[in-house]
């Protein structure tokens, strides 16, 4: 039987965009799919700051969006964070951060190293991308 593959390219850094694509992660590991999370840009910079859980608001923020955003659940100061962890631990999810994005980036190769499994290049990400039944771009 085919291995079923969930991905996720994570571009944006904004909490309702990541907190939204955990959720996605994690229920799609928890029922036993291979998970690739792959970070870019913005998601990549909260992922190696550690502040998945900070909510920030941009800045043409609506007040009904914004009392929406403040209505998502959150438990401790590190829910995204604790949930990540505990379901990476099954071993299905596993996290990437663009080798490209490192370097444009100015991150510190060992930080980064620190936080996500492995820093790969597009070709890789690609690769491992293939015969996913879902991809999504967030």
């Amino acid at each position: 039987m085919k291995e079923k593959k969930f991905v996720l390219f994570l571009h944006s850094g904004a909490y309702d965009k990541l907190y939204q694509a955990i959720m996605l992660a994690v229920t799609a590991a928890s029922m036993g799919q291979k998970v690739y999370i792959f970070l870019f840009f913005w998601a990549l910079r909260k992922f190696v700051n550690d502040n998945l859980d900070e909510i920030t608001f941009p800045a043409d923020l609506h007040e009904e969006e914004k009392r929406l955003l403040e209505a998502v659940p959150r438990g401790s100061s590190n829910m995204l964070k604790e949930i990540l962890q505990e379901v990476s631990g099954m071993g299905n999810l596993k996290i990437y951060a663009c080798s490209g994005m490192v370097k444009l980036m100015e991150l510190d190769e060992e930080l980064v190293k620190s936080r996500v499994d492995d820093i790969i290049g597009l070709p890789t990400m690609l690769k491992m991308a293939e015969g996913a039944e879902t991809q999504l771009y967030i």
